[in-house]
């Protein structure tokens, strides 16, 4: 399971009290010195919010170039501010109640974790204990800690659309599920067998935890893979893959779902063809949003249809993104209209 690495014996770390001025801590943060916050989560919480503004004001954002790179200075700096936590409990007052500590670090009592890391472990459960209601679905899913969840979803209406034409599936599989969001939709329209697989043993976890939450354990089989390695594909109906769809260097566990390295597609699409029956049908659900952005000119899917004789088009269903009326221009609101929600549906040559 993949969990943040907790720091037994931090090296000189400084107090950070309410009492400490920010701008000279922050100046230490950039020189590389490590900060323990005391007092109150609160505290905490206000210095945090101040040295985000902070990079905010140094680090503006016009583009998804610059989102990335105040995202990564405020990555970097956040990793020196830490919290003490003893008996599994933070250590500060007022701070949340978070059981996700005591389960994943059971036999330390004592040490320290980047606040930033607490503050994604305290948002995860919280989404976890509440649950997401997904359009179309009858009850929520829990996504556990460390698993991609889609928080768009024209492309879950998309897929939803195109399982309801009267399709003859009865064998699927789920090609990185996530938090299994697209087998439930699968369920839902009739699929009888359904294998859902990730890279991820978080998402299979937790997975496996909603299917005994509903009662549904013996209708989707999980597996751990990468792509088609290890996968019995020979009596397959259809292949769902939702990839990510920017193109970019992952830098954690998470971002495996969000971002793919420039050698993803060929690596599916060349196990695809080596592995599926002729029968099988492939659906890709994407987005222009790296075109639309400047990220990427060629497209990865078209340019495996350009490119290479090794799967034929079926039907490529678009969709425009929805963005509510909103006074403030922004780059992201500029990509949205021109951004398209995908649907490719491939057969084997």
């Amino acid at each position: 399971m993949h969990y943040p690495v907790p720091i037994l014996e931090p090296i000189s770390a400084r107090p950070l009290t309410a009492g400490n001025r920010y701008q000279q801590v922050f100046e230490g943060l950039k020189r590389g010195e490590l900060f323990c916050f005391e007092g109150t989560f609160g505290t905490a919480m206000a210095f945090y919010s101040w040295v985000k503004k902070q990079l905010g004001q140094q680090f503006p954002i016009t583009s998804y170039a610059s989102s990335r790179l105040q995202r990564d200075k405020l990555r970097d700096i956040s990793q020196r501010l830490l919290v003490r936590v003893v008996n599994y409990k933070i250590d500060l007052q007022n701070s949340p109640n978070i059981p996700w500590l005591q389960e994943f670090f059971p036999e330390i009592e004592r040490f320290y974790l980047p606040f930033t890391d607490v503050l994604g472990i305290n948002g995860a459960y919280q989404w976890y204990t509440n649950g997401v209601q997904f359009p179309g679905l009858q009850h929520k899913l829990h996504p556990y800690y460390g698993v991609y969840f889609p928080t768009r979803t024209e492309h879950l209406f998309l897929f939803d659309s195109w399982l309801g034409q009267g399709r003859d599936i009865s064998s699927a599989l789920d090609l990185g599920t996530g938090c299994g969001v697209l087998s439930f939709y699968m369920l839902k329209q009739g699929v009888k067998s359904i294998l859902a697989t990730d890279i991820n043993p978080n998402a299979l976890y937790g997975l496996n935890l909603d299917l005994q939450r509903l009662g549904m354990h013996n209708r989707i089989q999980t597996q751990r893979a990468d792509l088609f390695e290890g996968i019995s594909c020979h009596n397959l109906d259809l292949v769902v893959f939702n990839p990510p769809w920017i193109p970019d260097t992952p830098s954690g566990n998470l971002d495996l779902a969000m971002y793919y390295q420039a050698d993803l597609f060929e690596r599916f699409f060349s196990s695809a063809h080596k592995t599926l029956p002729q029968s099988c049908g492939l659906v890709i659900l994407f987005s222009t949003f790296a075109q639309a952005a400047g990220l990427a000119a060629d497209h990865p899917v078209q340019a495996e249809l350009n490119g290479q004789n090794r799967f034929r088009l079926v039907n490529h269903i678009q969709s425009p993104v929805h963005q509510k009326p909103s006074p403030k221009k922004s780059w992201l609101q500029q990509v949205r209209t021109s951004e398209s929600i995908e649907l490719w549906e491939l057969e084997r040559v």
